[in-house]
């Protein structure tokens, strides 16, 4: 039965808009979004989030003229910028958020190109907030850079009427992370933004008169959007605050659960794994009432998971809440997903490499759940050759569903049928996702292939390395070592030791004696603006000469 509230399945895909109207007006709940500066939670009822959303869309239809045109949005996460959202489909428009300047990074050259990046993907407006709409104001050019905190403040909203637009009209334009290759943009339509919100809905069960939402995560990260979606859909109370606000100081993650008493939260394997590492430090937190943890993202890394289980266990946290999940742009967001109250749950198995000769190794992946209503997940022949798991069938990972995108903007659409290629290895158990690695970053060394994760998760036990800082490549038969390299992002005085470690720790849980083990400075492993690393560019700058 559905959950009073709750955004509908059915009805035309323009109706999004008009269904979380209906929402945000029936809902007694609120929204509460940290200002990171004063530490003071902006806390609004949603049906003022709602009017606030009305009066953006009036002005975003007399700025374009009774024209939809993309909306593009910048800066932390206020109030505003989150009525924003429902503002600009209310107007018809799509929606655009990019991230801020990287730390170390030129601002005047980010500035430049996101400047260039919305003007790309057909968006006229910029509303936004902070440092980095000061810095976007600077570049001239065909954008109107606008501060939300008086745009459309004190409009005449008694006669405006929603822009219904088309059922395949774009509704996010989402960028890719980019960690395998250049960054594209997912053309979002309502229908799929609709029908992927419902369907989390549905397999979290979501209740407004029960449910309180915390999360951190980005809203330019599809995980991010996805779950304030989620909660400005099903109408619960939500509270948001900035990833810097996390980044400053992880453990206040834990610190909001408890005080708002949340019941649903998000995050990648990387914040679980902080917690696991450093749980002597958690104190006078009550994780009591969590019911759902997702871990998404990211890879996860069954032994730090394990370890942020049984850490916060004495704080009240339910190992049944843990929820790891998989998702992607191209698919608006969530693709699988386990039921609550599974928890989270491996698949044991014994992995051979491709060598000849070679030991077996036992591993654990983690069962990431089944698909969502309206998602299929196929394993096809994969393009390479994968290490060979025992009684499982590894291959390629397809999608296809109503939650996929239409396109990537300026490509070929992508037929409703088609089945999409995600880059992804794995294989199923009794119709459960499981992931190994992504296609284009197997390592092959002298004939053996490995999955690069595995060799990371080695590496990063040794003490000094950055857990998350790790990145292993294969470097070429034509350079003067060939070999595994393990590039480390290391803090340390004993660069030697460490070296050693990470050699003997790496030979004796992946049976492979690394050729060279390169160490870099904190944050210097390329990325991507979600934070994953980006493997074939790290193996660029190894195989260069840049880094040796």
């Amino acid at each position: 039965m559905q959950q009073n509230g709750v955004l509908a399945a059915t009805g035309t895909a323009s109706g999004l808009a008009d269904s979380i109207s209906e929402v945000m007006l029936e809902s007694g709940e609120t929204l509460s979004v940290l200002d990171a500066e004063t530490g003071e939670w902006d806390v609004r009822s949603w049906r003022a989030v709602h009017e606030r959303a009305v009066e953006i869309a009036t002005q975003l239809r007399d700025d374009h003229r009774g024209e939809p045109r993309a909306v593009g949005l910048i800066g932390d996460p206020t109030v505003d910028l989150i009525a924003s959202v429902q503002g600009a489909w209310l107007a018809g428009a799509a929606v655009s958020i990019l991230p801020g300047p990287v730390r170390g990074a030129s601002e005047a050259r980010w500035a430049e190109n996101t400047h260039a990046r919305f003007a790309g993907i057909g968006v006229r407006t910029v509303l936004g907030g902070g440092r980095e709409l000061d810095l976007l104001s600077t570049i001239d050019g065909v954008l109107r850079v606008e501060p939300l905190s008086h745009y459309g403040v004190g409009a005449d909203t008694s006669g405006f009427v929603p822009i219904q637009a088309a059922p395949d009209a774009p509704a996010i334009l989402q960028g890719t992370a980019g960690s395998t290759g250049d960054p594209k943009t997912a053309v979002l339509s309502s229908t799929a933004v609709r029908t992927n919100t419902t369907a989390v809905i549905d397999r979290l069960q979501l209740d407004m008169a029960r449910d309180i939402g915390v999360s951190w995560l980005p809203l330019y990260h599809d995980m991010g959007l996805t779950f304030l979606l989620a909660g400005m859909c099903s109408g619960i109370r939500l509270c948001i605050a900035p990833n810097s606000a996390f980044g400053a100081s992880p453990f206040t993650w834990l610190g909001w659960l408890s005080d708002f008493q949340a019941t649903i939260t998000a995050a990648p394997n990387f914040a679980y794994d902080i917690l696991g590492r450093y749980g002597r430090l958690i104190k006078d937190v009550d994780l009591t009432n969590v019911r759902v943890s997702i871990s998404g993202g990211e890879p996860i890394d069954p032994d730090a998971f394990d370890k942020f289980l049984a850490v916060t266990a004495r704080f009240g946290f339910d190992p049944a809440a843990a929820a790891p999940a998989y998702g992607m742009a191209e698919s608006t967001c969530a693709v699988t997903m386990p039921a609550v109250g599974e928890g989270a749950q491996y698949d044991e198995v014994v992995v051979t490499p491709t060598e000849a000769g070679a030991a077996p190794l036992r591993r654990r992946y983690a069962l990431l759940g089944k698909p969502l209503d309206g998602m299929e997940v196929r394993v096809v022949e994969p393009s390479v050759d994968v290490p060979v798991v025992e009684n499982r069938d590894v291959g390629q990972i397809e999608i296809r569903g109503t939650s996929m995108m239409t396109g990537y903007l300026g490509h070929d659409d992508h037929a409703a049928d088609d089945w999409f290629p995600t880059g992804d290895l794995g294989y199923l158990v009794d119709g459960r996702l499981v992931i190994c690695g992504r296609a284009k970053e197997i390592v092959i060394v002298a004939g053996r292939n490995l999955f690069p994760v595995e060799v990371e998760r080695a590496a990063a036990r040794v003490a000094g390395v950055k857990r998350g800082g790790v990145v292993a490549v294969a470097r070429g038969e034509g350079s003067a070592r060939p070999g595994l390299v393990v590039v480390v992002e290391y803090r340390g005085a004993d660069q030697e030791g460490a070296r050693a470690a990470v050699t003997s720790e790496v030979a004796s849980e992946c049976g492979i004696v690394p050729a060279g083990v390169v160490f870099v400075g904190p944050g210097s492993v390329p990325r991507t603006t979600s934070g994953k690393l980006r493997r074939l560019e790290t193996r660029r700058l190894v195989e260069s000469g840049e880094w040796s």
